[in-house]
């Protein structure tokens, strides 16, 4: 009975954190509840295709999601590796939302887990990058696409169909910006609709979880670009893919480096290189190619700033004195011509000669190679030998062809040893076995591809 009333008050608490404390929710699920419009605009408009594509990315989430508890449980990762990254799960939401109806399951799987793989280990080590890893996976899915004439199909008759955009180059139609803001329109799977992005993107700046400086600076260059050119300014706004990366992309406060008086400024300038790109006929690409073009541009600046600042810190320290020791006085004249000294060398590490009553009976420790009781630099020198030395496996291990026979043939036998082991706990036990599984799944599902082709 106290559990049901413990349930029934969190159920109570939710519109209160969601609607009026929603500065108190994390990142994630901001994002999370900010995708469900998207999600569902999309699965309205496109039906199967957008929900096999939603499922399968969501599946690869899960997978990244076990792979990396299991490597945290096993081999430990490193205290940096998913520092601010988006969660898996969330992730592969997020990317989806940006696939065209027509995208394969294999090019949505990988997309999925590369940008997780990007934005969970290699991006966090990053310093004053002001660059959203989506970005660069949007580029190469817009390449992979481009080779094999994967295009927007029309949510009506799933016909092959350009998008508003290029429509608008190739023929000088210009939609209802009505239609744009509804959103059954050809374009990516869950962002046609100007409007399901734009709650989204409201909800996600009630919550305090993205720049508004960003997003209104993007909209004003691409209104101010589209009036000087003599273009509909209401269509050219009415664009959800724009909107989307401009709201739930570049302008998260995780990746936004820049003072808040300076992010205005930022949106501006992608929104004028994104009409720009337009003009001259890159359609619903433009969006991303202005705001990578503008975070790189910002990249560079950060990076040489703190090259700067760097050098400068270094410059300003002052230079160690160096004391010299002075005998005062005259010297003793039968000290001049008295012979030197030889100091006993004392040994690097002294041994106490008293036993203490904690300490264990007396065994012969081995004599490693680097325990050396002469000159302290050859222990040094012997120690980074030892540590740098390649072992006579380490060389073959690094072949994907020894690699790959040892996940398919090993990892059976190795699961059949944990399964036998005592000391593994059983949840352990089954995230290997699921983890090896969808391993599996995956390899037989690339063969059919390859094979059925």
């Amino acid at each position: 009975m106290l559990d049901v009333r413990q349930l029934w008050r969190a159920l109570h608490g939710v519109p209160q954190l969601l609607l009026v404390q929603p500065e108190q929710l994390t990142y994630d699920l901001g994002y999370a509840l900010a995708l469900l419009p998207l999600v569902i605009a999309g699965i309205v408009f496109f039906l199967q295709d957008a929900l096999l594509l939603f499922a399968i990315s969501f599946l690869s989430g899960i997978v990244c999601l076990l792979a990396l508890q299991l490597a945290r449980l096993t081999i430990g990762l490193p205290a940096w590796v998913g520092f601010k990254a988006t969660h898996p799960l969330v992730a592969s939401i997020l990317i989806a939302c940006f696939f065209s109806p027509r995208t394969p399951a294999w090019i949505a799987a990988s997309m999925v887990i590369l940008f997780i793989v990007i934005d969970t280990i290699l991006w966090p080590q990053l310093q004053r990058v002001m660059l959203h890893p989506a970005l660069i996976v949007f580029g190469i899915l817009f390449v992979i696409q481009r080779q094999l004439g994967i295009g927007f199909t029309n949510p009506f008759d799933s016909h092959r169909l350009d998008d508003p955009l290029l429509l608008w180059y190739k023929l000088q139609i210009v939609i209802d910006p009505v239609k744009l803001y509804f959103g059954n329109v050809p374009g990516p799977i869950a962002v046609t609709s100007a409007g399901a992005v734009l709650i989204g993107v409201t909800y996600l700046w009630y919550t305090r979880k993205i720049s508004l400086g960003v997003v209104i600076g993007f909209l004003f260059g691409i209104a101010a670009t589209a009036a000087a050119i003599r273009s509909d300014v209401g269509f050219q706004l009415a664009s959800g893919p724009s909107l989307f990366l401009a709201g739930y992309i570049a302008a998260d406060r995780r990746r936004v480096l820049l003072p808040e008086r300076f992010t205005f400024v930022f949106g501006a300038a992608a929104g004028v290189a994104t009409m720009i790109l337009r003009w001259y006929g890159e359609g619903q690409q433009a969006a991303w190619q202005g705001l990578l073009l503008a975070s790189a541009v910002v990249t560079v600046v950060l990076r040489v700033q703190a090259i700067r600042r760097k050098r400068a810190t270094a410059a300003s320290r002052r230079a160690p004195l160096r004391t010299l020791a002075v005998e005062s006085g005259d010297p003793d004249p039968h000290r001049l011509w008295a012979p030197v000294r030889t100091e006993a060398r004392q040994p690097v590490l002294a041994t106490s000669p008293v036993s203490t009553a904690y300490s264990r009976a007396a065994s012969p420790r081995p004599v490693r190679a680097f325990d050396n009781q002469g000159d302290p630099n050859e222990m040094v020198r012997q120690m980074r030998s030892a540590a740098t030395r390649r072992g006579p496996l380490r060389g073959g291990l690094q072949s994907p062809v020894v690699r790959l026979a040892a996940l398919l043939l090993l990892n059976p036998v190795g699961l059949w040893l944990t399964w036998n082991g005592a000391s593994i706990s059983r949840r352990t036990k089954l995230l290997l076995s699921s983890v090896s599984l969808l391993w599996y799944l995956g390899v037989a599902g690339l063969v059919f591809a390859l094979t059925h082709r």
